[in-house]
């Protein structure tokens, strides 16, 4: 033939597509071939499955014979014959239109960016411009009101002396509002509304207070004088409810499906999935095993091959390896399930169930058996096998192309590939997958059986063959995902743990009794006086009191309030609230349906901890401050009437660190002795609002990620905005009630 009509055979052949493989028919019927030459030389080579005999084809025709000139025929000729469809042959395909959208014009751009990124950074810009611009003007004309407020409050000290301001400012404009007789002391200012009876006296006299905040006090103070005044009912109550709604985890389930846990309902793709699988069956569950190699046996290949890889990994492929994958291999088809499932039990079997199982494994190239072969013809035919899979067919009667089975082959100088010098062995097991659940079972059974072998596979496969083992099996994921949850029990655990000592080292800081010493300078004493355990005149000396501040002890003296003054459990008590918060929420959304995913599980805990502690030394500090305006030592043991002022008692002579006001307190407005309720109403009364404040922009935030498809950020907004609204709720209400049981406690030593 001519070399036209060779050149015209190959082409019309090498860009022909197999479907079953995925690959090119070259691969198969030419052996990988080039070029023409090579393609001829393959097929006239004799062997079992091609020519019976011998075929050499020359390159130039020998004179007595004309040469084949006709026109050669191609995968897309007009001829219904030679013609094949548009999957195997790419050349047929017509090609598609552009579609473009309705009134589709040229793309619209202002530089590099598109017109809507320009106007949307246009606007967000002008936005923080305006927002700027008009806190400026409101710092303006805020400080304007400050300087006029001042001038009109000078003037009026030095006009009406009955009133006692000291520097407060603002106080001569609301002069019409106040009793001048007792500034300190009104009862219901009619301008400040109803809740302004709450305020403290320095606040009453402020030149804004806003109706909403006042009818929230007055909300708060009725609520926390409920919950301090009648504790254990509140508790009963509200853990009542808190039972109710941990019924909930009847119902409990955790969502570990990738598909189920990142996609929306709702996908396009998703439903499309579905469709396929109702109509054609869910796809193939694979299980792979990557096998590398750890010392290499370089003195398997030639010299050219070892050339090759110089400087590579070292490749896998011996005789010694062969032979130990071999009983790998019959050790995994052997392999049975608690259940006495056998991997031909669940495999994918083309033929129909008396057919063969897919394997796609080296194995198949020598019928999973070495019988035949020696540490001599192995390699031979493993390099026939790979350059020629159509004539090694495993049992499933599929050619087996070497990229499925080999890795990191690579290309000697002649553009050949070194398939003996190949880095890893790819073996793959395709199990069959269905819609039913029973038979998804034992696909999942044995799938655990498998996994568990190449675990301990792994484990020894190095010091036994020198091979290193990886692997991932269709039940790898989820069991992954759920074993990373499952140690980080350890982490929260701890985390609470800290918080705690925490919470119970600083909380009480301030409402300790403030005759005694603290923790630090007790040690600090002690650590003045230890050199004098050791001095003769320490330990002889009687001049010093045994319980003098001054002898020397082995051990600290502590302060003897510092037990009565912490607040351990009540730190507990908090601790658990965040606890119940987050316990309430799950059984609230599972009784709802909406499962827990794995974020949910290992973030939510550590935020409702971070973020509901910090209401907890609120409520705290704002109690230690109303203590200190109207505790015990505000006022005489022996008071007896409405007439004596806190600020008169002799005891009052330490203040509140946490009392940013007390420098402004007038001597002759402040308020008088209050009962422990009284005080525990007031501090919700005075910190309830921004509570609420913060709560409410906290479960809008996370309500407004539940509008999100995705269903793993769904469900996780969903259950902290339960988390965090409980903990607010719990805080406001059980919480009142502890506080107000220990300041009992510690009032009574």
């Amino acid at each position: 033939m001519s070399q036209q009509y060779g050149q015209g055979f190959f082409d019309s052949c090498k860009n022909v597509q197999v479907g079953n493989t995925n690959g090119y028919a070259m691969d198969l019927i030419g052996g990988g071939a080039k070029n023409y030459s090579s393609f001829f030389k393959f097929l006239g080579d004799e062997k079992a499955i091609g020519s019976p005999f011998q075929i050499d084809f020359p390159l130039s025709p020998p004179p007595q014979f004309s040469p084949l000139n006709k026109v050669p025929r191609n995968c897309a000729d007009s001829d219904l014959r030679s013609r094949c469809t548009c999957i195997d042959c790419p050349s047929i395909c017509p090609s598609l239109p552009v579609v473009l959208p309705p009134n589709a014009g040229p793309d619209c751009h202002v530089g590099t960016l598109s017109c809507l990124s320009f106007i949307l950074t246009i606007t967000y810009s002008l936005a923080v411009l305006g927002l700027l611009v008009g806190y400026i003007i409101e710092r303006t004309i805020r400080n304007r009101r400050e300087k006029t407020y001042e001038r009109v409050a000078l003037s009026t000290e030095t006009a009406s002396p009955r009133v006692h301001t000291r520097g407060l400012v603002g106080v001569g404009s609301l002069a019409q509002y106040l009793d001048e007789d007792s500034l300190g002391t009104q009862s219901e200012p009619h301008h400040l509304g109803r809740g302004a009876s709450l305020l403290d006296p320095i606040e009453t006299v402020q030149p804004r207070q806003y109706r909403l905040n006042n009818f929230l006090r007055r909300g708060f103070y009725r609520l926390g004088l409920f919950a301090s005044s009648s504790p254990w009912l509140t508790f009963s109550s509200v853990f009542l409810l808190i039972g109710l709604l941990n019924v909930g985890w009847n119902r409990f389930e955790v969502e570990t499906d990738p598909v189920r846990l990142w996609v929306s309902p709702s996908s396009e793709s998703k439903i499309r999935k579905e469709y396929f699988d109702e109509k054609f069956g869910p796809f193939y569950r694979t299980e792979q095993i990557f096998v590398t190699s750890v010392g290499g046996h370089p003195e398997t290949l030639n010299a050219s091959t070892q050339a090759i890889t110089a400087g590579n990994k070292k490749p896998v492929l011996s005789w010694d390896h062969l032979k130990y994958w071999m009983d790998v291999e019959a050790n995994i088809r052997a392999l049975e399930s608690p259940s006495g499932y056998k991997l031909s039990d669940v495999c994918f079997k083309p033929a129909g169930p008396r057919g063969a199982c897919v394997v796609q494994s080296v194995a198949a190239w020598f019928g999973n058996s070495l019988d035949d072969y020696d540490e001599v013809t192995w390699a031979e035919r493993l390099q026939s096998c790979a350059e020629a899979p159509v004539d090694c067919l495993p049992d499933f009667q599929q050619p087996l192309a070497p990229h499925y089975v080999l890795g990191g082959v690579p290309t000697t100088e002649s553009d050949r590939k070194a398939y003996l010098a190949a880095e890893a062995l790819v073996v793959t097991y395709v199990v069959a997958d269905s819609s039913l659940p029973e038979t998804q079972a034992m696909a999942m059974e044995w799938e655990g059986t498998l996994k568990s072998y190449l675990y301990n596979l792994s484990q020894r496969a190095g010091s036994e063959a020198g091979l290193e083992i990886a692997f991932s099996t269709g039940v790898s994921l989820e069991e992954e995902i759920n074993k990373s949850t499952n140690t980080d029990v350890k982490i929260v655990v701890l985390s609470y743990l800290a918080m705690f000592l925490y919470v119970s080292l600083t909380l009480g800081s301030g409402s300790a009794s403030r005759e005694e010493d603290g923790i630090l300078s007790s040690l600090s004493e002690w650590a003045h006086n230890i050199p004098k355990l050791f001095a003769r005149s320490g330990i002889a000396s009687s001049s010093l009191s045994i319980d003098s501040r001054d002898t020397p002890r082995l051990l600290p003296r502590l302060p003897r309030s510092l037990f009565v003054g912490a607040k351990s459990t009540l730190g507990l008590f908090s601790i658990l609230l965040v606890i119940l918060s987050v316990s309430s929420s799950v059984g609230l959304f599972s009784f709802l349906g909406v499962k827990v995913t794995l974020i949910i599980a290992e973030v939510i805990p550590f935020l409702v901890l971070a973020v509901g502690v910090d209401n907890v030394f609120i409520l705290v500090h704002e109690l230690d401050r109303q203590n200190f305006l109207h505790g015990p030592n505000a006022a005489p043991q022996d008071y007896q009437g409405p007439g004596f002022s806190a600020a008169m008692s002799p005891t009052n002579s330490h203040r509140s660190p946490f009392d940013s006001t007390h420098d402004e307190i007038d001597t002759a407005s402040m308020p008088l002795y209050l009962a422990a309720e009284e005080r525990v109403a007031r501090t919700l009364a005075k910190m309830g609002p921004s509570i609420l404040l913060s709560t409410i922009t906290e479960t809008v935030a996370f309500g407004l990620g539940a509008l999100v498809p995705m269903p793993a950020v769904r469900n996780f907004a969903l259950y902290a905005a339960g988390s965090m609204l409980l903990n607010a709720i719990l805080q406001v209400t059980v919480f009142v009630s502890a506080m107000s049981l220990d300041l009992k406690r510690f009032e009574v030593r």
